[in-house]
């Protein structure tokens, strides 16, 4: 998977797992662990091995740090709890794991996964659900460099998540989502000027949801830096792939693919604008992350 698109998939997994958490502003590493150990804890007890929004959560703990195995197994248990519940959830879970998948690079599986949770809300007539799942279905058109029909799955997901006398009510999130996906497929059809405006838009509903450093700015800012190198505004584009990617480090775990994957793009930017010596470091934090791994 091209970088870019490495940095997209992964980050674009981690934002959506924010909108089906209880608390919409991105927890840090050490929270996330001390819930980890509280929600394992539970899951173990009674009541706890049987209750499916329990393991959904702790699937989704597990998937912020980048642990895919353990949430893939969580993920299992809570669809078979709430399939036998008939639970409203149940699209919602199966789209989660879908992403989880997505951001494993293990696209074969998401898109099934993905189809189903569509299925089951359009069945519903949940428009809101139907505007996430075009969402993630343009996600994974983009992984699988299909970008025609990411536009179009895109476009469709902005119309509905974001049309001003819409009933769906979106969280900014899912907002962000749509439009990341949008910008994404426009910058990989060589439309990075319209990228650029969409992704702004983004950046504007996390600027008033988010801390400034948090992942979902920091995210955004990377991208946008990203699309002013392939306009051609370097200098924009240098300091803000540097703060985004600063960002990430912060939030995200060491290790942690999005992390990763938007370093090595931007010691791409950084050689390939010439800044040698910027891209000896960042070759050099690469490869410690590489070796603690």
């Amino acid at each position: 998977m091209q970088n870019l698109l490495k940095v997209a998939l992964t980050g674009f997994a981690s934002l959506t797992t924010v909108a089906f958490s209880a608390n919409a502003q991105t927890p840090n590493i050490s929270s996330i662990a001390d819930s980890i150990r509280t929600y394992e804890a539970f899951v173990q007890q009674p009541d706890g091995r049987k209750s499916g929004a329990a393991w959904w959560k702790l699937a989704i703990l597990y998937q912020d740090i980048a642990h895919f195995h353990e949430a893939e197994l969580a993920y299992t248990n809570a669809i078979r709890l709430l399939k036998a519940q008939n639970s409203d959830s149940l699209a919602d879970v199966i789209d989660c794991l879908g992403t989880m998948y997505v951001e494993a690079g293990q696209l074969g599986k998401a898109e099934k996964l993905e189809r189903d949770a569509l299925t089951v809300r359009e069945i519903r007539k949940d428009s809101l659900g139907m505007g996430i799942s075009w969402t993630h279905l343009a996600m994974l058109s983009l992984g699988e460099h299909h970008l025609s029909d990411a536009a179009m799955y895109a476009q469709w997901a902005v119309d509905q998540l974001l049309a001003e006398r819409s009933q769906t009510v979106a969280t900014p999130e899912q907002k962000m989502s749509a439009l990341i996906a949008l910008a994404i497929a426009r910058c990989e059809q060589a439309r990075c000027v319209d990228a650029l405006v969409t992704l702004q838009k983004a950046r504007a509903i996390a600027g008033t949801s988010y801390r400034p450093g948090s992942f979902p700015i920091s995210y955004i800012d990377f991208l946008i830096g990203y699309a002013y190198w392939k306009d051609g505004n370097l200098e924009l584009a240098a300091e803000l792939m540097r703060t985004g990617t600063t960002g990430m480090q912060t939030e995200l775990s060491w290790g942690h693919p999005t992390y990763l994957a938007a370093m090595q793009q931007y010691e791409h930017f950084l050689m390939q604008t010439h800044r040698k010596a910027d891209a000896s470091e960042v070759r050099r934090v690469i490869a410690r992350i590489r070796e603690s791994h």
